[in-house]
Parts: C-alpha cells; sequence; structure tokens
C-alpha cells in the first residue's frame, strides 16, 4: 500500500551574501518559520544538528535540517533552497555556494524529501538552476517527486 506525502511548501531565498553558516541557517529557519512549516524549536534543532556534523553532502551545497528530537516541531513538509553566491566557509577549508534546507513531517516524508534532493544534486544542470532561481515556481517541479 502507498503512502500518500504531502507535497512540501517550497521557497526561494534570493542570491545575497552571508557572513557565517549559522546565518544561513538563521534565514532558511526564518522563511520555514514564517511558511507555518515548523516552529522555532525546529530551528533550533537546526543549529544542534550542525554542531554535531557538518551538514555539507557535496563540493559546495549543504542541507541543513533538525535533529532527531526536533521532528514534533514540523507541521508541514518543506525545502528552502539558498544560493550563496560568494560562498560561505562551512567548515574549515569547506565553502557552501548552495543550502537546502528541508524538513519532513515524519519519516516517511524525510526519506521522500531527501531522495528528491539527491536527484536533484545528481544532475549538475539542475544544481546550477538552483543556484540562479530567484522564485519558487521556477524549482517546484524539480522537487515534485517529494510529494
Amino acid at each position: 500500500m502507498s503512502v500518500s506525502i504531502q507535497p512540501p511548501i517550497v521557497r526561494i531565498l534570493q542570491a545575497r551574501a552571508y557572513a557565517s553558516k549559522e546565518e544561513v541557517i538563521a534565514a532558511i529557519g526564518a522563511v520555514m518559520i514564517d511558511a507555518a512549516a515548523v516552529t522555532p524549536a525546529y530551528v533550533d534543532g537546526m543549529v544542534r544538528k550542525e554542531q554535531e556534523a557538518s551538514t555539507i553532502v557535496t563540493a559546495g551545497v549543504a542541507l541543513p535540517h533538525g535533529t532527531a528530537d526536533v521532528r514534533d516541531a514540523v507541521r508541514r513538509n518543506v525545502l528552502v533552497v539558498a544560493a550563496i553566491p560568494g560562498g560561505v566557509e562551512w567548515r574549515p577549508g569547506h565553502t557552501v555556494s548552495l543550502a537546502i534546507g528541508f524538513a519532513g513531517t515524519g519519516d516517511d516524508a524525510h526519506l521522500r524529501l531527501l531522495g528528491a534532493v539527491a536527484r536533484v544534486l545528481a544532475d549538475e544542470a539542475l544544481v546550477h538552476r538552483l543556484k540562479s532561481a530567484n522564485e519558487a515556481a521556477s524549482v517546484e517541479s524539480l522537487f515534485e517527486c517529494a510529494g
């Protein structure tokens, strides 16, 4: 039996410079909160997750997300894409130019979102589209398989 997963809310942060990874995570978290997708506790979990282990997944790309203990702070599936044209040092010696924050309403949704992001990141042309996107509608279809 197939379980239907609610499609994610997709938001784009306009490309801009950030002083630190903490500033990127705060910006992504604010968008998630404004979209009523998560509570502030989830954003706190995103910060803790980054303190525990880096969320860099490929060269120049990070996937900030919350710790397991804040799963109940997720109200809606959400993806927030933040292009960072000049890059920001995510950990010593590693610069990130694209951060994709995400939250899923349960294990199935979390895994589907992660799978959709992985498929996009496997295609350099799609990664380029994410880095230059300026509205959610232009990238929502890239993640439609997460729904």
